[in-house]
């Protein structure tokens, strides 16, 4: 199920949308990305699939947002921004997604950075099946599909680029359980990996839609305020 088309009608009222992809001639220090992760699937579980193969999970370097609106630093540390009383966010869109029964909010973050060299951004969230691996309720078939701390349903992350283009480059993978044949058998918890490149229009909210998910973002230059 997609995002319904009555939430969409109300992003487009609050602001500017886009789906689509423009060329940039401008040079801009600081930028302020807005981004709502979304989950259109409530549930936890994956149908038997006797092919399946979970995508393992390789772990890079990247940044952690702790508090919305920080500027990410040389050193690559959020730290805070003196004027982030003063900018734009996306709390009314988080409030009206919220208000949308089939729809779960999963991560709303915000940050400033300039876009220098390319900084990877944490996405982790959604249902954490730690407990249920501690308790032995779920078996982990292949341990390289893992990852340090919580074992999270949505793990991953994303980056922004300007070349030509402004592009966002989201991998995550999107943890499930999986019962195998067997009435006695445990469930499995399985990982598939999403690769998303996407060019987008700056100043303008864009949406990427997938199987059980979804990415509501938006870039646009920071003045000065």
């Amino acid at each position: 199920m997609k995002i319904s088309t009555t939430i969409l009608i109300m992003i487009m009222a609050m602001g500017k949308f886009s789906y689509a992809e423009t060329y940039v001639d401008e040079e801009i220090d600081i930028y302020q990305i807005k981004l709502i992760f979304i989950s259109h699937d409530p549930s936890n579980y994956i149908d038997y699939d006797d092919n399946f193969i979970s995508t393992l999970n390789l772990e890079k370097r990247n940044i952690t947002i702790n508090k919305n609106n920080c500027l990410i630093n040389n050193d690559g540390l959020c730290e805070k921004y003196n004027s982030d009383y003063k900018l734009d966010n996306f709390n009314d869109y988080k409030k009206a997604l919220n208000n949308d029964n089939d729809i779960n909010v999963v991560k709303h973050i915000e940050w400033l950075q300039e876009i220098k060299e390319k900084i990877y951004i944490k996405i982790k969230a959604g249902y954490d099946y730690s407990e249920d691996i501690f308790n032995d309720q779920l078996e982990i078939k292949d341990i390289n599909i893992l990852s340090s701390g919580k074992i999270t349903k949505y793990e991953g992350d994303i980056s922004i680029t300007k070349k030509e283009f402004y592009q966002v480059a989201l991998n995550i993978n999107e943890r499930k359980k999986m019962k195998p044949p067997g009435f006695f058998s445990n469930e499995v918890l399985v990982s598939k990996n999403y690769i998303i490149i996407q060019k987008i229009k700056l100043n303008k909210i864009t949406y990427i839609d997938r199987d059980n998910f979804g990415v509501i973002i938006s870039i646009s230059k920071v003045k000065d305020i």
